[in-house]
C-alpha cells in the first residue's frame, strides 16, 4: 500500500497521521504462505514523521484471522494487536548497502510502501502454533475421533509393535 509522503519531505520535524483499512493480500501476506487465513480486514492506524529524510512510520495494525488447532484441528478465531516502528530511507540515500543488508525500508519517488512494514509485524507476531483450548485432548491416534467429544473406545496398544523383536531379549540373556 504506497503512502505519498511528498506533502511531508518539504521539511523534517514535520508529520501525518494516516488510518487505512488493508486486506492480507494488500500487504503480501498469502493465506498458505502464513498458515492462516485472514478473513477480516488489517485497520491499520500510523504516525508518518520526517526525521532528516527518513519517514519514521510507528503505529500498530490490528486484524483477527482463523488458524488451526495444533492437536484436533479445529479452526480457531484469534485476534491480533501488534505495534510497530519501522524506518524508512530514499533508496539513493543508502550509499554503498544494498536494500536487502538494510535495518530499514527503502523508499522512492517520494512513495513508502507501508504494506512491507505491516506485513512484516503480522507474520512476527503469529503464534507458531494455536490450540483450541489449553485442555484440547486431540484426536484418537487409532480412530482418528475427536476425543474433545467424547471416547472412541478404542483399546490402547500394549508396547511399542517397533520392538516386538527384541520384547524377549532381556528376558533370553539373563538365563546365561
Amino acid at each position: 500500500m504506497l503512502i505519498d509522503v511528498r506533502d511531508i519531505l518539504r521539511l523534517s520535524g514535520l508529520s501525518k497521521t494516516v488510518e487505512l483499512e488493508l486486506t492480507a493480500g494488500d500487504c503480501g501476506i498469502g493465506d498458505a504462505e502464513a498458515g492462516v487465513e485472514f478473513p477480516e480486514a488489517l485497520y491499520v492506524k500510523a504516525e508518518l514523521s520526517n526525521i532528516k529524510g527518513m519517514i519514521r512510520a510507528k503505529g500498530a495494525v490490528r486484524t483477527g484471522y482463523v488458524t488451526y488447532c495444533a492437536r484436533c484441528l479445529k479452526p480457531v478465531h484469534m485476534g491480533l494487536e501488534k505495534e510497530f516502528d519501522d524506518g524508512f530511507v530514499q533508496f539513493d540515500a543508502l550509499g554503498p548497502v544494498s536494500a536487502d543488508d538494510a535495518e530499514v525500508y527503502v523508499y522512492s519517488d517520494k512513495e513508502i510502501d507501508i504494506g512491507r512494514s505491516v506485513r512484516d509485524a503480522v507474520l512476527l507476531d503469529l503464534p507458531i502454533r494455536s490450540l483450541c483450548s489449553d485442555g484440547c485432548l486431540s484426536l484418537c491416534p487409532i480412530c482418528g475421533r475427536d476425543l474433545n467429544e467424547g471416547e472412541c473406545g478404542c483399546e490402547e496398544p500394549e508396547g511399542d509393535d517397533r520392538f516386538a523383536a527384541l520384547k524377549g531379549f532381556f528376558e533370553d540373556s539373563d538365563a546365561d
